[in-house]
């Protein structure tokens, strides 16, 4: 009788126990829940374990437990825990649907964007009938094929999102970002304004909204709508560095140098400790020094982004031209020889890269090397015309070798179908055809909007008139091209106004040239 009473006890005792287990892991779970609810996650994350710990019976509840402490793990961006715990949650029961929709919140904040694409289509049958959770769901994935360029998709799938729920906001955000990033500008700007109609409490995500659709206008080339964009996205939020990064670049591209110069060094004060963004933007402010015609600021700032951001190849190609502009030949050689070991892939660079080398040996005399580098130059791209012109040039000018010469000029007018270059233009001038090519030099004044170009063009009908020996018409030219901006420096280099040196107009023209 005792023995039984003894066993009776045990088998009381032992389903005590379990009573306190199932209320500790339910006590668990409550307090979790609560302190998600308030947003501590971390302290959230430790009861939902704890309960975990429990091991309650009731595989739907320790699944349910599973996907809770995922969500929270996204939330503290513990993305590899929240993979491992709903992976657990789906070996345990494959049709909890909640747990491949986390898992795919976690494989998309990691990267692993075609994991999370699978994951949300997974999710897609469990929330059948409704509507709001299927145009999310909808929306997820869309914002994930963008990551991976699968534009159209996104497209199709954000206007799925749309259809499903009108109201969805962020489906009209992100379908924007995908017509926009697949060059459908007009329908970015279309749905950056809708998405706007439902961001209006939040000025900073309005802000953004802004800066967003005036990049889309910037690309449809409406650069005062755009500038109209960026003035309200700064309004509503002044420290919306991008907004004046993006208004900076517009601005540079309608040639308002000092405008965008000043939104460039605002946008500085916001990257001071990202170097190479920084650097990005002492070289956009870099460039309109150079239109200013404030060639030693521009190399100065060049030089500081070089500084930041060593290893981006472009920048010394950069500064490289900024010194040829500024008759800095030397300087020039050494910073595009610098620039070759950023593009050793890259044959046409290369190709570029060794002819910008030759014309600074030409500057400075150096004729072997003119012909090696322009020897270089073919062997990398056969087609790049201006290499057989420069290397043709010196055939003719210094090694008076004229069958050579008309060699290269004749193909160099062969290889260039545009009839625009300069080694096209003047490789016709040196063939006999002189009346053809001013003409097309002529031609050039009339038809570029662009008035750095023009000055460009000034300037090469002075050296083709220098040519010619027509010093009054070369004079005029070159002073158009001197009063506009071009480097006094270079001019006073260049061989081809060697005609006019000595006339009073040149010297008037050329004074105080160091």
């Amino acid at each position: 009788m005792k023995k039984y009473l003894f066993v009776l006890s045990l088998l009381a005792l032992t389903f005590a126990t379990c009573d306190v287990f199932a209320q500790k892991t339910t006590d668990y779970q409550a307090i979790a829940d609560s302190l998600y609810d308030s947003k501590d996650y971390r302290k959230a994350l430790e009861n939902y374990t704890r309960a975990i710990n429990m091991k309650p019976k009731s595989k739907q509840k320790f699944v349910a437990l599973l996907d809770k402490k995922a969500q929270a793990e996204n939330d503290l961006k513990l993305y590899a825990e929240a993979i491992k715990d709903e992976t657990a949650a789906i070996l345990a029961d494959p049709n909890f649907g909640d747990a491949y929709w986390n898992r795919a919140i976690a494989y998309g904040s990691t990267g692993e964007y075609q994991k999370a694409i699978a994951d949300y289509n997974k999710a897609v049958p469990f929330n059948a009938g409704n509507n709001e959770n299927l145009s999310t769901l909808y929306d997820n994935i869309a914002l994930n094929e963008r990551k991976i360029k699968q534009y159209k998709q996104a497209i199709e799938h954000g206007t799925k999102a749309i259809s499903l729920n009108s109201q969805n906001g962020d489906a009209y955000w992100n379908r924007a970002a995908a017509h926009g990033q697949n060059g459908d500008y007009q329908q970015a700007v279309d749905d950056y304004t809708t998405a706007m109609y439902f961001n209006q409490e939040d000025p900073k995500e309005l802000s953004n909204l802004y800066q967003f659709r005036g990049r889309n206008k910037r690309n449809l080339k409406q650069y005062k709508d755009a500038i109209n964009d960026y003035n309200t996205s700064v309004k509503l939020n002044p420290d919306n560095g991008d907004a004046y990064w993006d208004r900076g670049l517009v601005y540079q591209r309608n040639g308002d140098y000092l405008l965008s110069a000043n939104d460039f060094t605002k946008a500085m004060e916001f990257y001071q400790e990202d170097k190479q963004n920084l650097a990005i933007l002492y070289d956009n402010r870099a460039g309109d020094e150079i239109a200013l015609r404030l060639p030693e600021k521009a190399i100065a700032d060049i030089t500081r982004a070089i500084s930041l951001d060593p290893e981006r190849g472009h920048l010394y190609w950069s500064r490289a031209n900024f010194y040829t502009q500024n008759g800095e030949c030397k300087q020039a050689i050494a910073d595009y020889t610098k620039t070759i070991d950023y593009y050793k892939d890259d044959n046409k660079a290369q190709a570029i890269l060794h002819y910008d080398i030759a014309t600074n040996l030409y500057i400075l005399k150096d004729d072997p090397k003119v012909i090696d580098e322009c020897a270089k130059a073919i062997s990398l791209d056969p087609n790049f015309g201006e290499s057989y012109f420069l290397r043709g040039k010196v055939y003719l000018k210094r090694l008076v070798n004229k069958d050579l010469a008309m060699k290269d000029f004749n193909r160099a007018i062969a290889l260039d179908t545009t009839k625009a270059s300069v080694g096209y233009i003047f490789s016709q001038f040196y063939t006999g055809h002189q009346e053809l090519a001013m003409e097309l030099l002529q031609q050039q004044v009339l038809q570029t909007p662009n008035p750095d170009d023009v000055l460009t063009h000034y300037y090469n009908i002075a050296c083709m008139f220098s040519i010619m020996n027509k010093p009054d018409e070369a004079n005029i030219y070159l002073k158009k091209a001197i009063d506009s901006g071009y480097s006094k420096k270079f001019a006073a280099n260049d061989e081809d106004f060697d005609n006019i040196r000595k006339t009073p107009d040149y010297l008037a023209t050329m004074a105080d040239t160091k």
